[in-house]
């Protein structure tokens, strides 16, 4: 059994989640992540998706992440990667799923926060509740 990934609201406003080491990511955890990111908020925010060294993405997982449940929470996505195999995941997500918010991939955490920032200047006003889950 493979350890789970951390989703989180950070007190930036930029909700996180993490995946441990060769994650094996599959529609059901995507629809769990999903059903944990509305718990914790359900306002549109970006996300920060620790995804260093994902091993595999189920198909179904990646159309659900750019179906109109994911859409409804997520405003800009930022990916960090670390490997070539797991960019090259990244890529065939966004070239053949075509998130409908914008997507970007990076390999260090400052670039990705930088990039996430004009994101953030939107949720102003909105006020929700910062928590954890998993």
């Amino acid at each position: 059994m493979q350890a789970t990934p951390h989703i989180w609201l950070g007190d930036d406003g930029i909700m996180r989640i993490r995946f441990p080491q060769d994650y094996q990511l599959t529609l059901t955890d995507i629809r769990e992540l999903n059903r944990q990111h509305h718990d914790i908020s359900k306002v549109c925010r970006p996300l920060l998706v620790y995804a260093e060294t994902v091993a595999a993405a189920e198909h179904e997982a990646q159309q659900f992440a750019s179906s109109r449940e994911a859409v409804e929470v997520v405003s800009a996505m930022a990916v960090i990667v670390r490997s070539f195999f797991t960019r090259a995941l990244a890529d065939i997500f966004m070239r053949f799923n075509k998130p409908p918010y914008p997507t970007q991939v990076f390999t260090n955490e400052a670039e990705a926060l930088a990039w996430l920032e004009p994101y953030c200047k939107q949720l102003e006003g909105n006020s929700d509740e910062h928590g954890e889950s998993a």
